[in-house]
C-alpha cells in the first residue's frame, strides 16, 4: 500500500488539483491506466478533498478504481459498463449516476465523485 501511495504521489506531482485523468503506463501493471485526482471524503461532515486515484481498465469493460483516501488508506471500487457495483469495504455501497459524474457513498461516511468519462467503457 505504501508503494502505491508513493507511486501515485510521484506520478501526480505535476498534476494540478482537480486536473482531469491522464493516460499513463504505470510500472507493475498491464495495459493502459489512468491516474489523477477526484473529489472524495472519508469522514462524516467533512468537505470533499482531492484524492489521488489509479484506474485499471480491463478488455472486458470492467474496471478497478483505487483511491487514496485522506489519512492514507486505499479504497478499491469495482464496476463495469459505466457503473460502480462493488467495493473492498464492508460498508454498504450506493451509487447514483448523474449527467457528468457518478456519486458513490460507502456507509457510514465515504463519498466519491467520479467523472463518468473515467468509468465509461471506451
Amino acid at each position: 500500500m505504501r508503494l502505491f501511495a508513493k507511486t501515485l504521489l510521484a506520478l501526480s506531482i505535476a498534476l494540478p488539483f482537480g486536473a482531469p485523468a491522464i493516460a499513463a503506463n504505470v510500472a507493475g501493471t498491464d495495459g493502459q491506466n489512468s491516474i489523477g485526482t477526484l473529489p472524495c471524503s472519508a469522514q462524516e461532515n467533512t468537505l470533499l478533498a482531492d484524492c489521488h486515484f489509479e484506474m485499471l481498465q480491463k478488455d472486458d469493460g470492467s474496471f478497478t478504481l483505487r483511491v487514496l483516501l485522506p489519512g492514507g488508506k486505499v479504497r478499491y471500487l469495482y464496476g463495469q459498463s459505466g457503473a460502480v457495483d462493488s467495493t473492498d469495504s464492508t460498508g454498504s455501497l450506493a451509487a447514483k449516476r448523474l449527467r457528468s459524474k457518478t456519486i458513490v457513498h460507502i456507509r457510514p461516511a465515504e463519498v466519491f465523485e467520479i467523472p463518468n468519462q473515467l468509468i465509461d467503457a471506451e
